[in-house]
């Protein structure tokens, strides 16, 4: 090479050095080129909010016991590898799907990574394995929204309880941390730290849904403190998880039904609203000759089995559920008095649960339906277009133990702050008279009449004693077979001298149950006489007298 062609070429290179020189410089020097090359290299990564809880009525947890963790996946390091055994399926799916991504990103795992070097982030998971009172508490969808029961119902208060956190990553170009940077947590905006209090006891829920478990494979219990009216606990079975709700729909199980709020067909535990017109009415008199069939207008009305029951009173009738003296006595009571009392005794009104949900009001037949003499007839032992949730079967017979007094039934107290302290209590009706306190307290002894020496003597329960109605209602379904599914109910007090719990217990559309809903309610009555240090210190003695 020539020596002017090497002095050329050696001038072109000082030239390029000089060019390249001074766009370092410039770009050294150039505050808005610095902020933009800064803001490429910070990550944001929102960490899951913490939605506010439910409490039982103690403040238990009812949800959010457990802790779940959270690791971030940083690009370029090692966490892939060491994430993959901690994971699930489908976060494993997710690793592989994100491995080459610049941006670093959350994955649920099982457990604190952060001795392994992984930062790891703590949330609560929403529901147990078991969870409790999922009916009632609701699920929700993909987002983490309440779309079903208190989660919905809640929604707003629920989903700004906890902080909106972010994780900060100052990061190269290829999403690496950069040296001596670690993810940093910042807070966006402050949560209010509220949850939800509801009226359930926590171990008379847990005690009602193993025995759900064991004796009630489709139907539900429900168990009210009887001077509040606050339900105590709310199963409903099937029971669906709340984390795979897809499960429950595909398989058209009913599980998804939160029963205690549905209405069904009644039955004969209506009658005991006959008893409280027939006293309110001075019919208490009334007697019939019971042959096992009855006819008014052309129709026959028989007893179950045609059982002849011979001369009964309001006693009696009441013990052996005698459908054709109800059918005689409705006839004198006229549809007017009966609709009267049913409707003071909640029958026919929706009840209010929470903001924006409520049970269903079931049906009563109008005054212009119970005209006619057959409607009336099916209407005076609870058939005929009657339906009631058990709800309002739970609420009819708290009145009956409380005194004649109507309590509205309550499950959630209300909203509450960070301490637990009650800032939103759900205001309901006030308690009503719905008949005399002599009229309930005949009642009662009639009812507890009816374990004692009537069709009711599986409700018996091991200590103390107890007073309910038994009910068997047709409901126009049938199985392949052509055969009518039942609904079986047994609703009732304990003790039967110092009611403390009213319970209600439905089995719904079964051909027949394989344990009596009555003995359903002994095993409840067990269970609360050991919870319970009131009940297990009284005899049939004290209790009268307390």
């Amino acid at each position: 090479m020539s020596l002017r062609r090497l002095s050329v070429f050696l001038s072109c290179l000082i030239l390029l050095f000089g060019v390249v020189l001074c766009r370092v410089l410039w770009i050294a020097t150039d505050g808005d080129y610095a902020a933009s090359a800064g803001a490429q290299t910070i990550q944001y990564t929102e960490l899951p909010r913490q939605r506010g809880d439910f409490y039982d009525r103690d403040g238990q947890l009812l949800t959010g016991f457990q802790k779940e963790w959270n690791a971030l996946c940083i690009p370029g390091d090692a966490s892939y590898a060491t994430l993959f055994p901690y994971v699930s399926y489908n976060e494993q799916v997710e690793l592989y799907e994100k491995r080459n991504t610049s941006t670093p990103f959350l994955v649920k795992v099982d457990q604190d990574l952060n001795p392994q070097g992984v930062p790891t982030y703590a949330s609560s998971r929403r529901y147990l394995p078991s969870p409790i009172a999922v009916h009632l508490l609701g699920y929700l969808n993909g987002e983490g929204q309440g779309v079903s029961g208190l989660e919905y119902a809640y929604d707003d208060v629920l989903s700004s309880s906890g902080d909106d956190l972010v994780l900060t990553c100052t990061t190269s170009a290829q999403g690496r941390l950069l040296r001596g940077e670690s993810p940093a947590v910042e807070v966006s905006s402050s949560g209010t730290g509220q949850g939800v209090r509801l009226t359930l006891d926590a171990d008379i829920q847990r005690l009602c849904e193993g025995i759900a478990d064991l004796y009630l494979p489709r139907g539900c219990i429900v168990v009210m403190d009887t001077q509040s009216g606050e339900v105590l606990a709310s199963v409903s079975r099937p029971e669906y998880d709340p984390e795979n709700v897809a499960k429950s729909i595909d398989a058209n199980d009913t599980s998804l039904i939160n029963r205690p709020l549905n209405a069904f067909a009644a039955g004969s535990v209506f009658k005991v609203v006959l008893a409280a017109a027939a006293y309110e009415n001075g019919l208490d008199w009334f007697t019939h000759d019971c042959t096992g069939s009855v006819e008014v207008a052309g129709q026959v009305y028989r007893c179950a089995q045609g059982r002849a029951h011979g001369e009964v009173n309001l006693r009696g009738a009441l013990e052996q559920s005698c459908n054709c003296y109800f059918v005689e006595l409705g006839q004198r009571l006229g549809g007017k008095a009966i609709l009267r009392k049913a409707e003071e005794l909640g029958f026919g009104t929706a009840l209010a649960v929470a903001p924006g949900l409520k049970s269903s009001a079931g049906i009563l037949p109008d005054s212009d339906t119970l005209n006619n003499l057959g409607q009336l007839s099916l209407f005076s032992f609870g058939q005929g277009g009657l339906t009631a949730t058990p709800l309002q079967i739970t609420a009819m017979m708290n009145a009956v133990a409380d005194g004649g007094i109507w309590q509205p039934p309550r499950l959630v107290q209300g909203v509450v702050d960070s301490a637990g302290d009650l800032v939103e209590p759900l205001r309901l009706p006030e308690p009503e008279t719905v008949c005399s306190e002599n009229t309930a307290r005949i009642l009662r002894s009639m009812l507890t009449s009816v374990v004692e020496e009537g069709i009711g003597g599986d409700a018996a329960p091991e200590e103390l004693t107890a007073g309910g109605k038994t009910g068997t209602a047709q409901t126009g379904q049938y199985d392949d077979e052509g055969e009518e599914l039942l609904n079986y109910w047994f609703s009732g007090f304990y003790p039967a001298d110092a009611p403390r719990y009213t319970i209600t217990v439905l089995q719904d559309a079964i051909l027949e149950p394989e344990t009596s809903s009555a003995a359903i309610f002994a095993a409840v009555c067990n269970g609360l006489h050991v919870l319970d240090d009131a009940l297990s210190s009284q005899t049939p003695e004290t209790a009268k007298t307390s």
